[in-house]
Formats: structure tokens, sequence, C-alpha cells
């Protein structure tokens, strides 16, 4: 977020050393994270039934072909997360949501029915992808999959191509895991195995981060700038507020709006947040850092989810940007940049971005949330986007433990100005995890 080329802040804030013997939540002998095979499973095409033996289950839009799946959940205590993974067989490119299914859930794979099947209810999640043969994909379904019990889960599209998923019959059984909050489990992204639910801001009034005191309490409004303005960026930070901190049901939205005066160079108020603790992976930690969130897509838009130093004695040019979009002549919200800076960047030793800067995999990274991960180990971190592995470098940090920010900046050094049509902006977060190894 800060560019290299253009550091010319200088930062005299006394230093603020990351605190050592951190308290680590135990977990329990009733924590618990539980995995449940499909007790059936089928596919519909129109109020065709097509069988409950076969391998595969297809999914689309124009002709109304919608996978159908029916979970018992047992075992179970307070359920804080609720993934559906199931594997592809046939890719392509498509928008496949997964929705509650209502009404019914007696139904089995043998007597699925036009008359019988469970109803399309509310949508769980959506993926505007492009779906590969053999890869496994995750869906929040926390919003049906409240306790113990029954449910029917519906696959369904809503544009492009026609795609395939394995049944229990097939190569791969589809799975839904629940979790209790203090066993994490993986919506796509790394593996967790091993690692504890160190800090966990799940954002909305319904859930854990459900006020602007709350959010104060996890967060600072500004972070190594202050108040003071960087990158020739047109917006302005404020304080945490209801305008530029909008809390809704299941996200927290940071806004951007032309209320200081107008769309000119600081006449944008914005919303930002950063943690009041500081980080590093020192006596062979390994830490896990992740984010969901939809970014924004209008003109002039600048989302970043990134690491660098509070500031103080020895503070340093290291920095870590996990993503950033910029909407500028040359990027938009197709490109997922994660560039590193200082004299402690390394050779990558895993790499399939585009080019030097973008990793651009045909995701309109707008349409939808998505999961965005950083590993952080001495020496090496690794950048992953959903389940996919985008580089992996060999890394020294200098100088005092960073913080990590999140924030909306508008406009700013190589990216477009901003106009009337991008406002309000909001950059959507579901939640920011932290996950530690020690």
């Amino acid at each position: 977020m800060v560019k290299k080329a253009k550091r010319t802040l200088q930062l005299f804030m006394a230093m603020a050393l990351i605190v050592s013997g951190l308290f680590f939540n135990s977990i329990g002998a009733s924590a618990k994270s539980l995995s449940f095979n499909t007790s059936d499973d089928a596919w519909m095409w129109g109020t065709s039934f097509m069988g409950g033996t076969t391998t595969s289950m297809n999914v689309y839009n124009s002709q109304n072909k919608a996978a159908y799946m029916k979970f018992t959940v047992s075992g179970a205590g307070t359920i804080s997360d609720a993934i559906l993974k199931v594997k592809c067989v046939t890719g392509g490119t498509a928008t496949i949501g997964a929705y509650a299914g209502t009404g019914n859930n007696t139904w089995t794979e043998s007597d699925l029915a036009w008359n019988n099947q469970p109803a399309v209810g509310s949508l769980l999640e959506s993926k505007n992808i492009t779906f590969v043969a053999g890869t496994v994909y995750s869906f929040n379904v926390k919003p049906l999959v409240t306790a113990n019990g029954t449910y029917s889960i519906i696959l369904k599209s809503t544009e492009g191509s026609e795609v395939t998923f394995s049944t229990k019959e097939g190569s791969s059984a589809p799975q839904l895991i629940v979790s209790d909050g203090t066993t994490p489990i993986s919506s796509e992204g790394p593996s967790l195995t091993g690692y504890t639910l160190y800090k966990d801001y799940s954002f909305g009034t319904s859930r854990n981060v459900n006020s602007l005191t709350s959010l104060s309490n996890s967060f600072n409004a500004y972070g190594i700038a202050g108040t003071t303005v960087i990158n020739n960026e047109w917006q302005r930070y404020q304080p945490i507020n209801a305008t530029n901190h909008v809390l809704t049901s299941n996200t927290l939205e940071l806004t951007a709006q032309p209320d200081l005066g107008g769309v000119y160079d600081g006449g944008i108020s914005s919303g930002q947040i950063t943690t009041k603790e500081t980080f590093y992976p020192s006596n062979g930690k390994t830490y896990i850092f992740q984010l969901r969130a939809k970014i924004p897509n209008g003109t002039g838009t600048w989302p970043a989810f990134w690491m660098y130093s509070p500031g103080g004695t020895g503070s340093t040019s290291s920095e870590i940007d996990i993503f950033e979009f910029f909407n500028s002549p040359t990027q938009n919200q197709y490109d997922w940049t994660g560039y590193d800076h200082g004299s402690g960047v390394g050779s990558n030793y895993y790499n399939i971005m585009t080019n030097q800067w973008v990793w651009h995999p045909g995701t309109d990274f707008s349409a939808d949330y998505h999961l965005y991960t950083l590993i952080w180990k001495e020496g090496e971190i690794q950048k992953w986007v959903d389940g996919t592995m985008v580089k992996g470098t060999n890394f020294t940090w200098n100088g005092p433990a960073p913080q990590v920010l999140i924030n909306l900046a508008i406009g700013g050094n190589t990216n477009n100005n901003p106009t009337a049509s991008t406002f309000p902006a909001k950059f959507s977060l579901d939640y920011f995890r932290v996950y530690v190894k020690n």
C-alpha cells in the first residue's frame, strides 16, 4: 500500500514492540470439527429426475439443471462455521450458488421428483469463477446450518457453462464440515491442520464484532500514516463512525463517500481498520492471516489488505501487501496484486503470477466474496486466493513488528481519479481471522 518509490512519510512515533508470551486460548475437550458425507445426492433436469446412482450432478442455468444434496448433522454443539465442499468433475466458467433447500427434507436420491424436491430458498454463497475439473470447491452454508438436524442444499447456476460435481457414488462425496469455532476449518485456502484460532473478528450486527464500540475495542481507525495523506490519495480516513464503517447483519462495509466537499482531492471520506496488536513469527511460530471480503469496482478505488510497521526507532521499508486492487489505466478488479517491499525481499520459490506485478486468473473479484490468505513464518511468506497458492517468497522482515491494515483508498499515484459514479464505494468484509502454530 505504501509504494516503495513514494515513501516520503517519516515516522517518529514511539517504538511498539511485539509482546512476548501471548495468551492463547486452549482448545478444550469439547472442541469439535465434524465432517458429514451426503446421505442422498442427485440432480434434476427441470422436472425430470436424473437418477440416484449417477456418479455426477449437473448444474446448468440454460437447461434448468440443479444438484440436490442432503446431510444429517449430529453430535455438534454450537456451530460457528459450516462449509459445503464439492469436487468438480467437468469444469467451465459459470456463476453457481449454494441455496438453502426448503419445504422437504424427507426426499431420498431414489425418489426425488418434481413434486417433492426441496424448493430453492435463500442464497448462501455464490461463485463467479472458472471451475476446474478435479478441484474441490467450498461454499459457506452457515446461514442455513445452525444446529444438529437434516439439511438440504441445492447447487444452482444463474449464468455460464454447464459444470458437474461428484456424487457419493462418484470419485468424492460432497461433504458438510461444521466447527464450534475453537477447531478451525478451511473454506478453501491452505490447510489449517495444527493451527489454533487466535483471533476471530466476524463482522456484522449478528456476529462477534457487532457494534462500532466492539469494532473500536479491537481496531484503530488510523494506521502508520495517522491522518497524513500518502500516495497522493484523495480520501481522508475518518474515526470509526457509522458512515464510513457500516455494519450490516453479516458484514462490515468500509465505505467511501464524497461528503467532505465533493469529488476532488480531499473531498472524500473513507474507512480503515488497523489491528492494535502487532505480529511477528518469532520462536518458531507460523501465522496465518485470512480476510474474506468483496472488493469494490468503481473508478479510482484502491482496496488493500497489508502489513506495515507502526513506526518508531528502527522503522523500516519492509511491507507485505497481502492484496491490492487498483482501478487504473492498466489494472482493474480482475487483477490481484500482492507486492512485497524492503531489503529483505528474496526470490519467489513458487509463482503463478501473470507478470511481475499481477495475477490475472480471469475472475471478477468484485462480483463475490473471496478468501485472501497470508502464511508467514520466519524467512518465508505464502499468498493464497481461495484455494490457489499464488506465490511463495523468501522473505525477511526488518524493523519493528507490523500491524495489519485493511482500508479503502481512493485515487492516488498510478490510479485513476474517481468520478461521481464511483460513490458510494464499499469494501465489504465478512471476517478477519488469525491462526497460529507454535
